[in-house]
């Protein structure tokens, strides 16, 4: 009797605990169904969270947007820019025993820029003043200049479309002072430019290609050239009108005009550029073989600059005018002129100030 009880006690046992674990089981099952369902309702809730947030970051960029555009419209609208340098270079040349030759000379030249530009709506209008003067003393010579320009500029443009302008162009050259052939003989040196003897006057009418802030290209069909010589004793010579022209001191001319410029105020840090291509063609000249010919005036002026108040810059200017002429030989032909490529390079350092 006693071994049926026995084998009742170990069945009984291991019955117990295989119940034991089919309940472990499912109480791990179970709380971990709980568990992620926990899990999923916190995502939702969080989910909720994140979407309020959003539109609350929503609602409070639109509110900044909405100030920003109220703050923008309070101020007054800035039509006008307006700056421009100045400078005011030396050089000195000190020469002694100096085998390779040469002469003793200084020499100080002031340049100046100044533009005042209007921008509004569909309007533009852009005004622009190069100044420079300068003079030399070479040592056993007397005082001269060696840099003299006034170039005044106005542009009037009305917008067409994103790149393109309706414009009206004008652009008045001259010089300040004096200027004397050296290459006579100081007793019966000619002045061979004065004040407004010469200078030219360019009108214009046509369309403006702005790409972006740095490039215009402005073409003209209907540009006009009047050339001034207020100066009878200047005029006399024909340096700046031709002969076929009656009047020596006023020449109009009628064709057609390209201007591109270039300007970037910083190409790389502290140093600026700005060139200016200008070509003429006179398509009315009464002088047939004239038609084919193109003046070209190329100026390009480059600014660095070392400190606050010091730099240096170079400045290049190119013509060609089949209407003025120029020394071709002076030391050999004296008073034969021609018609020559004229260029000009002037380059210094010293003080210079923007503004």
């Amino acid at each position: 009797m006693q071994l049926p009880c026995r084998q009742f006690s170990i069945f009984n046992t291991k019955f117990t605990m295989r119940i034991i674990k089919i309940t472990v089981f499912t109480l791990f099952v179970s709380s971990s169904f709980y568990t992620n369902a926990q899990n999923e309702a916190a995502i939702v809730e969080k989910e909720a969270e994140l979407k309020k947030l959003v539109a609350s970051m929503d609602s409070l960029t639109k509110l900044k947007g909405n100030i920003e555009g109220a703050i923008k419209a309070l101020k007054p609208v800035q039509k006008w820019q307006t700056g421009g340098f100045q400078s005011l270079n030396f050089n000195q040349v000190g020469l002694n025993n100096w085998s390779k030759g040469g002469v003793n000379s200084i020499s100080i030249t002031a340049l100046g820029n100044l533009f005042a530009n209007y921008k509004f709506n569909n309007w533009s209008w852009e005004n622009n003043l190069d100044m420079a003067y300068g003079l030399i003393k070479n040592e056993g010579e007397e005082l001269r200049k060696n840099e003299d320009k006034i170039d005044l500029m106005t542009k009037v443009g009305r917008r067409a479309s994103k790149r393109f302008n309706w414009a009206a162009f004008a652009r008045l050259e001259t010089q300040f002072a004096e200027g004397f052939d050296f290459s006579a003989p100081e007793e019966d040196r000619p002045v061979i430019s004065n004040f407004f003897a010469p200078a030219y006057l360019k009108a214009t009418a046509g369309i403006d290609y702005k790409p972006d802030d740095k490039i215009s290209i402005y073409i003209s069909p209907f540009a006009g050239k009047f050339t001034f010589v207020n100066d009878d004793s200047i005029a006399a010579m024909r340096l700046y009108i031709p002969d076929e022209v009656e009047n020596p001191n006023f020449r109009s001319e009628f064709g057609a005009m390209l201007s591109a410029t270039y300007q970037n105020k910083e190409v790389i840090k502290n140093l600026g550029l700005r060139s200016r291509l200008e070509l003429f063609n006179n398509y009315t000249d009464p002088n047939r073989p004239n038609r084919k010919n193109i003046d070209v005036d190329w100026q390009t002026i480059i600014d660095m600059k070392f400190a606050k108040y010091f730099g240096a810059n170079l400045f290049t200017h190119l013509i060609y005018d089949h209407d003025t002429k120029v020394e071709i030989d002076p030391e050999n032909q004296p008073g034969r002129t021609g018609v020559r490529t004229q260029f000009k390079e002037v380059f210094g350092v010293g003080f210079s100030y923007k503004f």
